[in-house]
């Protein structure tokens, strides 16, 4: 689940290819950032007074 979703201005480089399969360079002014969670439902109790 995505729960934030912005852009962190900076300039950087980054590869992409091209069809020729090559790589080209190239000057970005931003990259996109997302923060996403994994909730899992399950059984999360654990029993703290059984002894083995």
């Amino acid at each position: 689940m995505k729960i934030l979703h912005f852009r962190q201005f900076y300039k950087h480089f980054v590869f992409v290819e091209d069809s020729d399969g090559g790589r080209k360079k190239i000057l970005k002014n931003y990259a996109d950032v997302n923060v996403c969670i994994d909730m899992v439902c399950g059984d999360t109790k654990i029993d703290f007074e059984r002894e083995d």
